[in-house]
Formats: C-alpha cells, structure tokens, sequence
C-alpha cells in the first residue's frame, strides 16, 4: 500500500534545501501486467511512481514544474 505524504497544494522544499515549492500532482504511471489463467489478454494498470510535480518560481521570475521523489520532500510553509 502506498502512502501519500502530501497533498495538492501543500508546500514542501526539499530536505536540507530552501527552495519553497508548491505540490500539483502525484505521478501516474500505466503498468502492464502479465496475463494469467483468469485472464488471457495483459491488463494495463495506473500506479503511483513515488514521484511529486511541484511547482516554483525560480530567480528568473520563471514558472518551474518539476518531478521529484516524495521521499526527499518535506512540509514546509510558504514564508520559509
């Protein structure tokens, strides 16, 4: 079972980093799994990849969305 750490606009930075980011979305993924004796044709599944989307504005005054694993974000709050 997966655990999600956050939630869709939550703020997080990454751990031991300052930049403030905002979370858009958890990765999707299709898996395909082989087919067994119940079903003869490959079934496609969507799985979460570990991964997060965030979102910040760079020193450029760009908007940046990036992947990053859940596992190296933590919360943090905006006026970090």
């Amino acid at each position: 079972m997966v655990t999600l750490n956050f939630v869709k606009g939550d703020w997080v930075k990454e751990k031991n980093g300052s930049r403030v980011m905002r979370v858009d979305e958890y990765q999707i993924v299709e898996t395909v799994q082989q087919a067994n004796g119940s079903h003869p044709n490959p079934v496609a599944r969507r799985a979460y990849s570990g991964k997060v989307w965030c979102t910040w504005v760079n020193e450029n005054k760009t908007v940046v969305t990036q992947p990053f694993w859940q596992d190296d974000l933590e919360l943090a709050s905006p006026a970090d």
